[in-house]
């Protein structure tokens, strides 16, 4: 396809080229619908623009259950050896990626990805995995995707998504071509141009698929188009042209003699410019060419075509197929047995590349495709790879019915450490579902089944013992038994001494440090933080497991600033390590800490990623109460049916993930001015007493029912909620301002009723955005006489207002580039102590208590734009 009005796009790509050659590597993502020209275009820029990298081509196929790592796979002849091996064999995503991203950085390379649509989940992780290394690398990625036939829920909006928000990468979008552009490729034919642009779209494949057809009147349809070149083909060149519309991809060079395909059918084909060669093989010139010969294939024939790809695989002579592959031709071919076969090491093979969706349905696949009856412990072993597979994906209520068929099948067989094993895994389940009775039944069965039965001898048993035992202790610290838990816990630790399970010790020293955390002991957060950096870092799930119970101790007893260090630390690794319960936990916890230090856009992006995910009730219940709660602020709409499955889900959690939604329950009770029936079962809540470690949750929710006249005198409350309580809202004002907590600040200000305060505490709210809180303040205010009440500024009004002088406003903006006060010394020509002077008088004037929340108020404000 010749080049045209691309010119734009083309030096897109080869400034990234050049880039990358001076050690800033990137990405770069073509996208367009079927036909715009992508893969021209790259073509184009590989021929043209590339001199001494090496350059590696790839694709994705269009199977229905994509194949793991398909594209990686195919390049892995062009790797070294070790990361071949872990391509072909590795069982931990985080291994083969680092592998394959050193091998492709360690000179420079360019790599192309063609048709990303059609890429599985781990292919989309690794990609994402070297997006986020790439800029100090001379490694380009190239990707091109049809963005139109992309649906949302893809992993491949994932990719997308950073690419839109990275620095080393961008995205170029190939529009239809212009009539201009049809024009000049018509040329002296006899084609009227206007008709031809109406009828293509502008879309650069049909233009010259249509523009190539020799024989007579144009045809009505691309279709007929392509179907044209068929013409005059004989029997062995119609037979190849089948073969390859079964084929996922390409048909490899070493099936084609078991195949019967003839010198004469390759160059009949290739003639009529019907196929090309790859470096997999004979694949159609363009999808559109296997769509067109698709919907004349003969009927009947396709499961003969099928079974003839399957016995070429099956020559001993040849390489072994992917069993993605060979799932996909059994299907086809109606062979329940090798369905069930192929489809579960396929399955295996995804779980081992991270791309747990495609492990889901593969299992799927064998389960319910598969043909005659498995054997109980068969048929048990796949349902519990489904539940752990369907589990990763979020997919719970799946998880939960292949678990307890899975149980059922064990029970039967009386073997008890399976039998436990699925109890264990049920707990888990149940309390990411928010059922936390059947998540403790189902713990307590994971002892007992095992309870009196262990020979001491049997390590793997007593290991299993201790993670029974481990996972009771957990869900006892949850619910602030801690009595209990630390006695199962140190039966825990006892099992762990005796066998060789780091697993095992990991897992207890993690929760004996979140239960020492929950009980607000001074050492207890750095015993959890000791305990994560301690556990193996190859343990996705377990780690994973600390670093979101680390972010959530850390939010609830508002250590925000550390929390935020740990979230964003420990971020990427559940991207890496593709554990997307970890992810959804992740974002949740980075929703509430954007909803506390006031940055509410950013919460409710995070609160949304984790809604794009079905099936996760805990996670889903606080998404929806951060979601509700900044509407409630900004609108006063009250979202009642976020409220009610929040509450529903959370208030049988225990109080440290109860007190949320009652708070949210209490101040939306408190800015509608309406009534709850829930309200008393809220205060119930302070009414059990003092409890270490929920000071900041107490005396969050006993705030709210205080400003609602309830008589409240709760005791153990954290000190800025002690100096609320006790009247002294300036003194409170001033604590939430050192946690960095913006809104609960500016409310206590206004409750002052000293005038310049309580503008200042309106100003800041306006800032925030909680329309719907000014305005009852407001109307609070005159309703109890005030007259003058403080009118909303302008943001202009408030930046001034701050009262900066330009001096200050130079420090600010190399205090938003990230300087120390040494560097901003240097860099301004004053002393250090100068700087310290300034830096303290901004924070003073911003009304915050860091350096960092001085930045957040300035871009708010705008100040640091029109500081630089």
């Amino acid at each position: 396809m010749k080049l045209t009005e691309r010119e734009r796009e083309l030096a897109e790509l080869v400034a990234s080229a050049d880039r990358a050659r001076a050690g800033s590597g990137g990405a770069v993502i073509v996208c367009g619908e079927s036909g715009a020209g992508k893969t021209t275009l790259v073509e184009a820029f590989v021929s043209r623009s590339l001199a001494d990298e090496r350059v590696l081509v790839a694709g994705c196929d269009a199977l229905a259950t994509p194949r793991p790592l398909g594209p990686f796979h195919d390049l892995a002849e062009h790797l070294d050896q070790r990361t071949g091996n872990l391509l072909r064999g590795g069982d931990r995503p985080h291994e083969i990626f680092s592998a394959v991203f050193e091998e492709l950085s360690r000179q420079p390379t360019v790599v192309v990805v063609d048709d990303l649509q059609w890429a599985d989940e781990a292919t989309v992780d690794l990609l994402r995995f070297l997006l986020g290394r790439v800029n100090r690398t001379q490694l380009l990625v190239v990707g091109t995707v049809r963005d139109d036939e992309v649906p949302t829920a893809h992993p491949v909006r994932s990719l997308l998504g950073d690419v839109a928000r990275s620095p080393c990468a961008t995205s170029i979008t190939l529009p239809p071509l212009s009539l201009r552009a049809v024009t000049d490729l018509v040329g002296d034919r006899p084609v009227d141009p206007v008709w031809l642009h109406r009828i293509s779209g502008g879309n650069a494949f049909f233009v010259v698929e249509m523009l190539d057809h020799r024989s007579g009147d144009l045809p009505t349809t691309v279709r007929d188009a392509i179907l044209a070149r068929t013409v005059g083909l004989d029997d062995a060149a119609w037979d190849l042209l089948y073969l390859l519309a079964v084929a996922p991809g390409a048909i490899p060079d070493y099936l084609l003699a078991d195949l019967g395909v003839t010198r004469a059918a390759l160059g009949a084909l290739g003639d009529a410019n019907l196929i090309r060669r790859t470096e997999r093989g004979i694949a159609f010139r363009h999808d559109l060419c296997r769509l067109a010969v698709v919907s004349v294939i003969p009927a009947g024939i396709d499961a003969g075509l099928h079974r003839r790809m399957i016995h070429a695989y099956d020559d001993e002579a040849v390489p072994p197929a992917d069993p993605a592959v060979l799932t996909h031709h059994a299907l086809g071919a109606g062979d329940a047995d090798r369905i069930r076969r192929a489809a579960t090491e396929a399955g295996r093979a995804a779980a081992r590349s991270g791309a747990h969706t495609q492990a889901v349905e593969f299992y799927g696949i064998a389960l319910d495709r598969g043909g005659a009856p498995m054997s109980p412990d068969s048929e048990a072993e796949l349902l519990e790879l489904l539940a752990e597979e369907s589990f990763l994906t979020a997919r719970l209520d799946d998880a939960i019915t292949a678990r307890h068929r899975a149980l059922r099948l064990r029970e039967q067989a009386a073997d008890k450490a399976a039998v436990s094993l699925n109890h264990q895994a049920l707990s888990i389940l149940e309390w990411s579902n928010g059922n936390r009775v059947a998540a403790e039944h189902h713990a307590a069965r994971g002892v007992q089944v095992l309870d009196g039965h262990l020979d001491p001898e049997n390590k793997p048993g007593l290991a299993l013992f201790g993670h029974a035992l481990t996972s009771q202790g957990y869900f006892a610290a949850m619910t602030r038994d801690f009595i209990a838990a630390n006695d199962l816990l140190a039966e825990a630790a006892g099992c762990a001494e005796k066998v060789d399970d780091p697993a095992l010790t990991a897992r207890v020293a993690i929760i004996k440090g979140l239960c020492a955390s929950l009980a607000g002991e001074s050492t207890g957060r750095d015993a959890l933080w000791s305990a994560v950096r301690s556990a193996p870092e190859y343990l996705d799930e377990i780690y994973a497991f600390g670093c979101s119970h680390l972010g959530l101790v850390d939010l609830e007893q508002r250590r925000l600033h550390q929390a935020e260090e740990v979230i964003d630390s420990r971020f990427s690794l559940s991207v890496d390590r593709d554990v997307p319960l970890a992810r959804s936990y992740q974002h949740i916890h980075r929703a509430r800490l954007k909803q506390m230090v006031g940055e509410w856009d950013d919460a409710i992006v995070d609160a949304k990623a984790v809604l794009d995910i079905p099936g996760v009730p805990l996670a889903r219940s606080w998404a929806r109460l951060v979601q509700t709660l900044i509407a409630l602020r900004r609108e006063g709409k009250t979202e009642v049916a976020g409220i009610d499955e929040a509450w529903r889900v959370l208030r049988h959690c225990g109080d440290t993930l109860a007190a949320f939604p009652a708070t949210v329950i209490a101040e939306s009770a408190w800015l509608t001015e309406t009534s709850d029936d829930r309200l008393a079962e809220c205060r119930a809540i302070l009414d059990r007493g003092h409890a270490e470690g929920l000071e900041y949750a107490r005396g969050e929710l006993a705030m709210w029912l205080r400003r609602m006249d309830f008589d409240i005198n709760a005791v153990g409350v954290a000190q800025p909620y002690r100096f609320f309580l006790d009247g002294e809202f300036e003194a409170a004002a001033d604590e939430f301002q050192r946690l960095s907590m913006p809104y609960e600040a500016a409310l206590a200000l206004t409750d002052t009723g000293e005038p310049a305060r309580t503008r200042r505490g309106l100003d800041m709210l306006d800032l925030l955005g909680a329309a719907a809180v000014t305005a009852k303040i407001r109307r609070d205010l005159r309703a109890r006489g005030v007259t003058a009440v403080p009118a909303r500024r302008r943001p202009t009004t408030l930046a001034n207002a701050c009262g900066l002088t330009t001096r200050q406003l130079d420090v600010l903006r190399l205090m938003g580039q990230g300087l120390t006060n040494a560097e901003l010394a240097e860099r301004l020509f004053l002393s250090v102590r100068t700087i310290d002077k300034h830096v303290a008088a901004i924070l003073d004037k911003l009304q915050v208590g860091n350096r960092r929340d001085a930045v957040r108020r300035a871009r708010a404000l705008g100040i640091l734009d029109s500081a630089g």
